[in-house]
């Protein structure tokens, strides 16, 4: 235990230079939370409206109370909508014709809206639906009504009496109710999915910086085990016993610059208690990788590829398994992705994690002691 002791201390006052390249870890972090732009990031995109200059109005009550959660409505005349969206401060414009009112009483909304996007624009079709939702609610009555006329189900001198029953607003027992949920059966809430977006983005840069931390140190291992001190005293005290003190000297620096790179995040505990079982894993995999020469001794040529696996086969910007289904097992099994997972509070793939790196960490040395 004194021998271990002392072997992780001096490993860890020896990496002393080496551990401040692990404050770039939360400087990377709360650097990319600071780019990123705080309106673009948080804040739903705006959307000009153009009215007529007489009617309108219940259009624009029903689209006002649609505002908010992916845009933001906003009442202006022609002229201002057309130069906000030139300038790409609004994403596109609603314009309204003069007789609006009118061809809603004849039930004309062939061509109704004027669109005005941009370059940019990116939510158009999403503000056609919505506008295209208010006018059917707007309309809905009269089409009723001349259903019913020309059906036969209602005669012309009856029409007056059941014209309130058409303006009823349903029951939410009477509806018909949307509710949206992501693939594992969550409830989705799209405030909630805009945030955990630049979670998710800042959570796996992390986590990728922390693989590529544990790849170094697998070199390190490495090295230092076929160095002639370690070499003489592997037969004394055994591979794993030499090779544990450094690992721990090496993912201490690392957990602790994690947890404060992930205080960028909205919701850092899930995250910073995820890294345990995470870097439990990598830090397994580091000690077995430690052990194989020809394997630690090619990493080199293998790291530079990692952040980009890293991003390409977990979701952290987009699951490409959804347009792929190929990929599902790489993607839905990449520790990586278990990790941004466990964040979300999957709680199994923590411990899949945890139980993995318990695996690679014991099974080492029990082929190690069967061989001797």
């Amino acid at each position: 235990m004194n021998f271990s002791l002392t072997l992780f201390k001096t490993a860890l006052l020896s990496r002393w230079r080496t551990g401040l390249l692990l404050l770039l870890l939360p400087l990377t972090v709360f650097g990319a939370r600071a780019l990123l732009p705080p309106e673009e990031a948080s804040a739903p995109v705006q959307v000009g409206v153009v009215l007529p200059e007489e009617g309108g109005e219940a259009f624009w009550e029903r689209l006002e109370k649609r505002s908010g959660l992916v845009a933001a409505f906003r009442r202006s005349g022609l002229s201002r909508a057309e130069r906000e969206v030139a300038a790409g401060r609004w994403d596109c414009a609603l314009v309204l014709p003069e007789d609006f009112e009118d061809r809603l009483t004849r039930l004309e909304v062939d061509g109704l809206f004027t669109l005005v996007t941009g370059p940019g624009s990116a939510v158009y079709p999403m503000v056609r639906e919505t506008a295209s939702a208010c006018v059917a609610e707007l309309i809905s009555p009269g089409m009723t009504e001349q259903y019913l006329l020309d059906s036969g189900i209602v005669e012309a001198d009856r029409l007056e009496a059941v014209r309130p029953r058409l303006r009823e607003v349903l029951l939410d027992r009477d509806r018909v109710l949307v509710s949206m949920e992501t693939r594992d059966g969550r409830p989705l809430d799209p405030l909630v999915l805009a945030d955990s977006g630049i979670s998710g983005l800042l959570s796996g840069l992390t986590a990728i910086l922390l693989l590529i931390w544990a790849l170094l140190a697998a070199m390190d291992l490495g090295r230092w085990l076929d160095a002639p001190f370690a070499r003489r005293l592997r037969p004394l005290r055994g591979a794993s016993a030499l090779l544990l003190p450094r690992l721990g000297a090496a993912l201490v620096p690392a957990l602790c610059a994690g947890a404060l790179a992930l205080l960028a995040v909205d919701r850092p505990l899930p995250c910073i208690l995820s890294l345990v079982p995470y870097l439990l894993f990598w830090g397994a995999a580091a000690l077995a990788l430690a052990r194989l020469r020809p394997v630690w001794s090619a990493l080199p040529a293998v790291i530079p590829f990692v952040p980009v696996l890293g991003v390409i086969l977990s979701p952290m910007l987009l699951d490409l398994s959804l347009l792929f289904p190929t990929l599902v097992p790489a993607v839905r099994w990449n520790p990586v992705t278990l990790y941004l997972r466990a964040c979300g509070g999957s709680w199994p793939d923590a411990l899949l994690l945890a139980a993995a790196g318990a695996v690679l960490l014991v099974l080492p040395p029990l082929l190690e002691r069967k061989r001797a």
